[in-house]
């Protein structure tokens, strides 16, 4: 690529069901990796296991290696090692329920451009059968949107370039929050509707819903986003369907 033209690369975000149908959607998860290869991966949901699979699948790809045990039980991110060299990580509290949720965030650099950055960050917002908002009726997520707000604005004050995906188990409060700070869903930047993220049948029961999203600040654009249909062996990777978007990083 010549140096100083705006770089394309892939954005998945997948929740991985932890373990359930394990080892069974083992093959699906690698055969879907390997065929789409996304230049930038980020999980919720993850575990050891799983992780293992990524690892051998995404064999050009890093990923963050950290002493805080959710970078391996719940959530991870992975880049092309020959578009991205990482620059700084970590993870934010926002307030979850659960212990080991919350922001996590990795500061990419494009190889060989030390003034292209972008931020890529992933959170996994609490799901509403959860008991606590069972009994109050009341959802954390608005809160764990604006609590996500603040610390991107630390982590990458505008003008940075940040993608924000996820599993955000909402399409309403939480969005409206994230958008009336400056963040674009992929979706509504493109002129797309929204398709249901999950469930993938025939892994999973329940209502369609768009409960993944992948959201952008600062001089990156998408080109192209897609929930995607795949399946292996008749099983797809997880109960979740993989987001897909394409982004251009433009020279900050």
């Amino acid at each position: 690529m010549v140096s100083g033209t705006p770089l394309r690369f892939v954005v998945c975000s997948l929740n991985l069901w932890r373990t359930r149908n394990w080892p069974a959607r083992s093959h699906p998860l690698a055969a879907f990796l390997r065929g789409h290869r996304p230049d930038v991966l980020v999980v919720q949901e993850l575990s050891p296991e799983v992780r293992s699979v990524i690892d051998v699948a995404l064999d050009s790809h890093d990923r963050v290696t950290d002493a805080f045990p959710g970078w391996s039980r719940e959530s991870n991110i992975y880049w092309h090692r020959g578009l991205f060299e990482p620059v700084a990580h970590g993870r934010e509290d926002i307030g979850q329920p659960q212990a080991e949720r919350g922001l996590y965030w990795v500061r990419l650099r494009r190889c060989g451009e030390p003034a292209e950055d972008v931020v890529v960050a992933t959170a996994h917002y609490t799901w509403p059968g959860h008991p606590e908002e069972l009994r109050s009726g009341v959802s954390p997520r608005p809160a764990e949107a604006r609590a996500t707000v603040t610390a991107l604005a630390r982590i990458a004050p505008a003008p940075q370039a940040v993608v924000f995906a996820g599993d955000l188990n909402d399409f309403f409060h939480p969005l409206r929050v994230l958008r009336e700070a400056g963040l674009a869903d992929s979706f509504s930047a493109l002129g797309r509707m929204p398709r249901p993220t999950i469930p993938s049948v025939p892994a999973a029961g329940g209502i369609p819903s768009v409960a993944d999203w992948m959201l952008h600040r600062g001089p990156v654009r998408p080109m192209s986003t897609e929930a995607v249909d795949f399946f292996a062996d008749g099983l797809p990777p997880s109960d979740h369907k993989p987001l897909l978007t394409t982004y251009s990083l433009e020279r900050t």
